[in-house]
């Protein structure tokens, strides 16, 4: 994420590009060795082994705080995926066995599943899909388990996962996704300022850094996204000249993004539901694939409830789930009334 720490420093590490366009062991374009930093400078750069005194110049970059300004946006900024890491771990299916592999000296990471059509008469609905999200410890057997316990008449017998009404197994598998979205867009105002022993020195600096900006339109963050910058101005201080200290601000307008991110697993298999409010709850009309029962609302004997069509019956979904409110306005964790930072 960009904000004014990492803007600064991306801003210093592209002057520090434009001055020195063959390393900082090459010679600078101003023709004077150069310091570039966040930051004002400390005493030891006026009067020190490498100081104004000594003919060093410096540059530093300071944000200005109060120039901060919200820039307006769209309603809505969606997520965008930016990179995907495939699946390492191999579903292979034979009749109506899957088979999960790893490669040896492989670390297991992706998504992986199944989707199982089932023989005329089986308890278990066909089309029924199962997923697992692989992870840094798992071994094909307990990837195998985890599949296995998502369908009532499936077992595992190590790395395989046996269907006996199975009539076809469907296997796939997906990678890791990481998504990233704008959640807040601001210009800052940034002040460059050219530190010199000499007016002439001043000048030559601010002449070659002026000329090797001008052409800068973005700048890249450490983040992988990018800034704006647009100059904003120029300004000799000489204030200071009685102690040989001749400065230069070049203003920017800096404008950049707040960002989040977050990891997505890629789509194995194309589940829908219509919501139809019944007298026993929430229906779940399904089409597409068919979600395992794992999760669905059961009573004290683990009975699935169904409606009069046996479509799965769901208590309607909360935004904020697990949470409630209880009279004293506390937000307690669950219906026992325990405290939601103090879990029992």
């Amino acid at each position: 994420m960009a904000d004014i720490g990492t803007t600064s420093t991306a801003l210093a590490m592209t002057l520090a590009g434009l001055l020195y366009p063959n390393g900082l062991t090459g010679s600078s374009i101003s023709g004077r060795r150069t310091i570039i930093r966040r930051g004002w400078p400390l005493s030891s750069d006026l009067t020190g082994a490498c100081s104004l005194s000594k003919g060093i110049d410096y540059v530093t970059v300071m944000p200005m705080g109060s120039s901060y300004k919200r820039v307006d946006s769209p309603l809505d900024y969606p997520w965008r995926t930016v990179s995907i890491s495939g699946c390492t771990v191999g579903l292979a299916v034979d009749g109506n066995t899957l088979t999960v592999s790893i490669p040896d000296g492989v670390t297991p990471a992706g998504i992986v599943g199944a989707q199982v059509l089932l023989q005329d008469g089986s308890d278990t609905p066909s089309g029924t899909s199962m997923s697992y999200a692989v992870t840094a410890d798992d071994t094909a057997d307990t990837i195998a388990m985890a599949l296995a316990q998502q369908v009532e008449e499936a077992y595992p017998r190590g790395a395989t996962v046996i269907v006996p009404n199975a009539r076809e197994i469907i296997a796939r598998t997906g990678g890791i996704g990481t998504q990233r979205r704008i959640t807040r867009r601001q210009e800052t105002l940034f002040r460059v300022s050219l530190w010199s022993g000499s007016w002439k020195g001043r000048d030559a600096l601010g002449s070659a850094l002026d000329a090797a900006a001008s052409a800068e339109w973005f700048i890249p963050n450490t983040d992988g996204t990018f800034s704006q910058i647009k100059f904003a101005g120029a300004q000799d201080i000489d204030t200071q000249q009685t102690s040989s200290i001749y400065r230069r601000d070049l203003l920017w307008k800096v404008t950049y993004d707040t960002i989040q991110a977050q990891t997505a697993p890629q789509m194995l298999w194309g589940v829908g539901n219509n919501n139809v409010v019944t007298h026993a709850g929430l229906a779940l009309h399904s089409f597409g694939s068919v979600l395992p029962t794992t999760g669905v609302l059961t009573d004290n004997f683990e009975t699935v409830y169904l409606d009069a069509a046996g479509n799965l019956v769901l208590l309607a979904q909360q935004p904020y789930s697990g949470l409630a409110m209880d009279a004293a306005g506390n937000v307690i964790e669950d219906a026992g009334g325990n405290l939601a930072a103090f879990p029992q």
